[in-house]
């Protein structure tokens, strides 16, 4: 009810929420983004053993972020960072996102990941830019 008053007394300006929400897109244009390099969703489609565990590959010049989903039904994740390092990893989609950290081994996990798309993103610290992963459907 309180946006409905405010929308009739003083209006958004035209293109405001466009300008708005663009400026958001670009909150990470500083992240290098991680090229999708394998998926096993796609290799040998029609033959595939419906039991594997989705796996993907993704990488920039100087990391790759490895994920599987290991269980369907319980929607988790696993992954790991090459090298392995310390890393604090978020996994984000239209509804959440949930952080978790990566050990000395470069290994995380995340449980109750959400149906859709998702994207990773890897925080490795001060003086190294985040890697951000392509969106993919889960």
């Amino acid at each position: 009810m309180l946006s409905r008053a405010f929308d009739l007394l003083e209006p958004l300006p035209a293109g405001a929420l466009a300008a708005a929400r663009g400026a958001f897109a670009w909150r990470s244009v500083d992240a290098e983004l991680a090229e999708l390099l394998f998926d096993s969703a796609a290799e040998l489609t029609g033959v595939r053993d419906l039991d594997a565990a989705r796996q993907l590959t993704f990488a920039t010049a100087d990391l790759e972020v490895e994920l599987m989903v290991v269980d369907e039904s319980a929607r988790r994740l696993v992954g790991q960072l090459v090298p392995a390092r310390p890393a604090a990893i978020t996994l984000q989609s239209a509804s959440i996102e949930v952080d978790a950290p990566a050990d000395r081994l470069g290994r995380f996990s995340f449980e109750d990941v959400p149906t859709g798309p998702v994207r990773f993103a890897v925080d490795r610290g001060d003086s190294v830019p985040a890697v951000t992963t392509d969106w993919i459907v889960l």
